[in-house]
């Protein structure tokens, strides 16, 4: 009885826990951006839609890299939105868009798991192109801790 009381817990805890992050639906999300470690985060600004080119190529203002090529955004058919989000330790980013019609707004969400016990913070500029965003809707940012 001793054993099996012990190997039941394990069983159950390991196998019974879900990560949150599994079932998030990224929506609307065409496709995640990264720029690596060419264009880094800024506090100056945390939150970006970036509808035009001429928009796109001021990035390379921030770019820490000196020859670098910023991947290509056909932006008459979508849009590139970012938002900053940080967290301690080991941190798990996941992104999610969505469309309401109703409200006529996209629904940028970046969910934060941070997984660990330390000071070490953890920052990440979320990166995604969605259906270029109709002339009348705007953009809510939001960010989860969990």
């Amino acid at each position: 009885m001793r054993i099996i009381l012990p190997f039941f817990f394990f069983i159950c805890f390991a196998g019974c826990t879900k990560d949150p992050w599994i079932n998030i639906d990224k929506g609307i999300i065409d496709q995640e951006i990264s720029f690596g470690s060419c264009i880094p985060p800024t506090l100056t600004q945390t939150e970006y839609i970036i509808e035009t080119d001429s928009m796109y190529q001021k990035l390379l203002s921030n770019s820490v890299c000196s020859s670098y090529t910023l991947p290509y955004i056909d932006f008459t058919q979508y849009t590139l939105l970012g938002k900053y989000a940080s967290g301690q330790c080991k941190v798990e980013f996941h992104r999610q868009v969505t469309k309401d019609d109703v409200a006529k707004t996209y629904n940028f969400t970046v969910y934060v798991f941070d997984r660990g016990l330390c000071k070490k913070e953890a920052i990440d500029m979320n990166w995604v192109t969605v259906p270029k965003l109709p002339q009348d809707y705007s953009v809510v940012f939001t960010i989860k801790h969990d």
